[in-house]
């Protein structure tokens, strides 16, 4: 596989995972005003959906960022799953960064 499209396929992956993460902050943000109430049964069930939404994410999330590089990785092709990976990591810093500097100048 060419480096172009161990690049693109990392991108592809990230933009995946960028876009389901906001996705999940939106909706965390509206949970939270569907349970405005302090009962003591409200936040057990604040806690159950937080990590039920948690686990759920993380098996999303790693199924968008490995699926694909598992099954390269099946198929013998080891080293481009690994670069795939590295890229779709690199992408997500460059992602939190450029998210990070959006915020600091939004806010100052």
């Amino acid at each position: 596989m060419k480096v172009k499209n161990i690049i693109l396929k990392g991108l592809y992956h990230a933009l995946g995972l960028a876009v389901y993460c906001i996705l999940i902050s939106f909706l965390m943000n509206n949970l939270s005003k569907l349970f405005s109430n302090t009962g003591t049964t409200i936040n057990l069930l604040q806690g159950f959906m937080f990590l039920t939404i948690f686990l759920i994410s993380a098996l999303i999330t790693g199924s968008i960022a490995l699926a694909y590089p598992i099954s390269l990785a099946f198929r013998k092709k080891i080293r481009e799953a690994a670069f795939i990976v590295v890229s779709t990591v690199l992408w997500s810093v460059l992602f939190l960064i450029i998210a990070l500097v959006v915020a600091f100048i939004i806010n100052y």
